[in-house]
């Protein structure tokens, strides 16, 4: 009796615990989306984030999106307090692997430094032509501005925060991930900025008549970061982070999704980037057509 008692507790407890660990459900999720920009396509302007989000509604029956331009000081705060949204493009980094749980989405080209054609003389270069960012980043007499909060990869994270930057460095705020930035350059209120070379493909689709003779800005690659940036959605490393970002990931981990987002990066860039890109994005986009395992 003694034994059967026992038995009964503890198929008891262990169906309590199978109830407390089954998945928080679903319903929606606060959808943040940083990059706003649209790029032609032949004589179509498309807009990648917005198709990406149209996409993964119309394949999560049940879950509702609910799109929401943020920076990145305002995405990464919402995640660290584990509130139910997900990020739609975050560069992946070991600091934010602590604070969510990522699906990979895109390969990119690093950042590169976007310069004022008329302040390109005046970079230290190496001799390849790469931007000597250090030495850069502590010219009084060049005006950098960056995106706050923003994470550029871990490589170019590191070369900033190993130079504190000086008044000569200007950190702002914005409603996306630094559309004002290439403003400011155009005003000439700096001289430069980090980005990735997808921006200069949407400023030259602008019309004709503000953007006549050459182009006003220039995109450099920045010494000792050359090396590729994964980027995806990340969700809040919660139960509901992960239960969100495993309904994510196994509609982008399909063939379709993966055509999808190699289209939407192509589209992003010049033909140049695609064929020197080609070879590495065979072999990331072969894995995205699946789900990822262990997640």
């Amino acid at each position: 009796m003694r034994a059967m008692a026992a038995g009964l507790a503890l198929a008891l407890a262990s169906g309590t615990a199978l109830a407390a660990e089954a998945p928080p459900a679903v319903d929606s999720i606060l959808w943040l989306v940083s990059n706003t920009m649209a790029v032609p396509d032949g004589d179509v302007m498309r807009h990648p984030a917005d198709e990406l989000t149209h996409w993964l509604q119309a394949r999560l029956p049940g879950v509702t999106l609910k799109p929401m331009v943020a920076n990145a000081e305002r995405s990464w705060t919402l995640i660290r307090e584990g509130r139910r949204a997900c990020h739609a493009g975050a560069a992946r980094t070991p600091e934010r692997e602590r604070l969510a749980y990522f699906t990979d989405t895109w390969l990119v080209p690093p950042p590169q430094l976007i310069v004022r054609q008329d302040r390109r003389a005046a970079l230290p270069l190496d001799a390849r032509g790469a931007v000597d960012l250090e030495a850069l980043l502590s010219d009084g007499t060049l005006r950098g501005v960056l995106n706050q909060g923003r994470s550029y990869g871990a490589a170019l994270d590191a070369l900033i925060n190993a130079q504190p930057t000086g008044p000569q460095v200007q950190r702002v705020y914005g409603g996306d991930y630094g559309s004002n930035l290439l403003a400011m350059l155009m005003q000439e209120r700096a001289d430069y900025t980090l980005d990735y070379p997808n921006v200069l493909i949407a400023q030259a689709s602008q019309p004709p008549g503000e953007q006549a003779g050459e182009p006003p800005l220039a995109a450099l690659p920045v010494k000792g970061a050359s090396d590729p940036v994964v980027s995806g959605v990340a969700c809040p490393r919660t139960r509901w982070g992960h239960a969100a970002i495993r309904l994510i990931d196994a509609a982008l981990g399909t063939p379709e999704g993966a055509a999808l987002l190699r289209d939407t990066l192509r589209v992003s860039l010049p033909p140049d980037t695609q064929r020197a890109y080609r070879e590495a994005w065979d072999a990331f986009f072969k894995l995205r057509a699946r789900p990822t395992p262990g997640l």
